[in-house]
């Protein structure tokens, strides 16, 4: 409500009666305006106007005085009122206050509008803020309408009505405010239309901001998409103080199974880039380590939101990805929203497996396999282990982070002898939508004891004995130079002994 031009009417009205005593005699000779005026409350949302308890305070009678032509209109203060309204103009800094009290301090210009949201500027803003704090009479309900949509934008999106008999009114906003919609200030609403600075229709309609805001939601990111046992995440909550301020600003957040946050964690706080004191903020919930549960919370308090109004706060810590990650798909964090809900953050964690037979295409347990990260390898290695073991012919590695790993056969099962130079080594990359792509190299599987079928399954194959190992291509070769060896070693053992034999006969 542009409230300057309307009080300036109002105040021409009122200088131009001021010969006029507005006493009893007065009284006697004006009539006070009853007439209904229609009062307009807006919103930039719906919610902000649904269900509100707010009462009405009329402080200013509008009064009469002629008939036809000669009609002039007047302000008077409401009596049961007058001694809150001194009051209050006093407490607004309004010197020399004497009756009539609204009528003297409009005529002196004293109140005008208050400037654009916070609205927490300009002498009516301290006069309604005081006033709002009295002991005053003659209180009523409003039921507002229900909301609608307006043709407006931002703070004048929607609208609610209540009629009232035409004056200036205080109102109040009783509602308790809620983590979504703040409590609104204190308003000084004045009905009629003001012409060539003479308020000459007191019961035209009066439209004012409701004052009062939806909060923005919190928000939470994460510095990752994947991660590996024994990893760090990085997460960022953002939240905007509402201007006004809410009474309260908080941040709470529920951690889930396979995270730990730390109890010396170190908080990041900034407002609008700034950093904010530590003085300024409070951290509630981590007097020891919070190990994740998708129950135990942790808060960071803002100490005084109204000196953060209308900045955006950002905060940021780092959590550890614990071993009950591990045959977990992904991590969640919650951030509870305005509403009460909690919003999860989940970040995920990958895993890979691949079949373990022998020459005849049973399963194989017991052999041993280990993940690394070699040179120019992306992969971030788990903490909670890197060595599987085949169990049912089948190997797993799970808890990890997106990225290329190595695989390595480390140790065969019992029975079966190791792979060729002791080891068979191939690569595994896992896609960012967790899917994994095997590769190997000749060099890599020799004795091409590595299969990767059409739909992308890798199996390792164990033999007992080198006649079991594959007999064609690279592997073929390897087998006859490794057979030429064996044979070679056992004539070479024959003659040895044969010469030994030979000796011992003619000795």
């Amino acid at each position: 409500m542009k409230l300057r031009k309307l009080f300036a009417g109002v105040a021409a009205a009122a200088t131009l009666l001021g010969g006029m005593a507005f006493g009893a005699a007065t009284a006697n000779a004006a009539e006070v305006v009853n007439d209904n005026a229609t009062f307009t409350f807006t919103a930039e949302t719906a919610e902000q106007l649904t269900g509100r308890d707010v009462t009405a305070y009329k402080i200013g009678d509008y009064v009469k005085y002629g008939s036809g032509n000669d009609v002039q209109y007047g302000v008077q203060t409401v009596a049961g009122n007058a001694e809150a309204v001194k009051t209050a103009l006093e407490a607004a800094e309004q010197k020399n206050v004497t009756p009539d009290y609204l009528a003297n301090a409009l005529a002196a210009g004293f109140l005008n509008e208050s400037a654009d949201r916070p609205w927490n500027e300009g002498t009516t803003r301290a006069f309604a803020d005081s006033l709002a704090k009295a002991t005053l009479a003659g209180g009523q309900p409003v039921d507002l309408s229900a909301a609608t949509k307006t043709t407006g934008t931002g703070d004048a999106t929607y609208a609610a009505t209540v009629s009232l008999p035409a004056g200036i009114y205080l109102f109040v906003d009783n509602t308790a405010a809620t983590g979504e919609i703040t409590k609104a200030v204190p308003m000084v609403v004045a009905s009629g239309t003001v012409k060539d600075k003479v308020l000459s229709n007191p019961t035209a309609g009066a439209t004012v901001n409701f004052k009062n805001s939806k909060n923005a939601d919190k928000t939470k990111t994460a510095d990752k998409t994947s991660v590996s046992v024994g990893d760090t995440i990085t997460y960022t909550l953002t939240g905007k103080v509402s201007n006004p301020a809410p009474a309260s600003f908080v941040f709470t957040d529920k951690p889930g199974k396979g995270l730990t946050v730390a109890k010396d964690t170190k908080f990041t706080v900034t407002a609008d880039n700034v950093a904010v004191p530590a003085a300024d903020y409070t951290v509630a919930g981590l007097d020891a380590d919070l190990q994740g549960d998708g129950a135990k919370t942790f808060t960071v308090t803002l100490n005084d939101p109204a000196k953060y109004a209308g900045k955006t706060i950002v905060v940021k810590y780092a959590a550890t990805v614990n071993s009950e990650a591990a045959d977990q798909d992904k991590v969640v964090n919650g951030l509870q929203g305005n509403d009460g809900n909690y919003k999860q953050t989940p970040v995920s964690l990958y895993k890979f497996s691949f079949n373990k037979k022998d020459a005849a295409g049973n399963a194989v347990n017991g052999a041993k396999f280990t993940l690394s990260v070699v040179d120019g390898q992306t992969g971030k290695l788990p903490s909670a282990g890197t060595t599987a073991t085949s169990a049912n012919g089948v190997v797993t590695f799970k808890g990890l982070a997106a990225g290329t790993y190595t695989v390595t056969e480390t140790k065969a099962a019992d029975g079966y002898l190791q792979s060729a130079n002791g080891k068979v080594v191939f690569t595994v990359t896992i896609a960012k939508d967790g899917s994994a792509t095997f590769a190997k190299t000749v060099t890599s599987d020799p004795f091409g004891l590595v299969t990767i079928a059409k739909d992308g399954t890798l199996t390792v194959t164990n033999v007992k004995n080198i006649t079991e190992l594959p007999k064609t291509g690279a592997a073929g070769i390897a087998m006859f130079v490794a057979l030429g060896v064996m044979l070679a070693g056992a004539a070479a053992t024959v003659y040895a002994k044969s010469r030994r034999t030979n000796a011992a006969l003619h000795a």
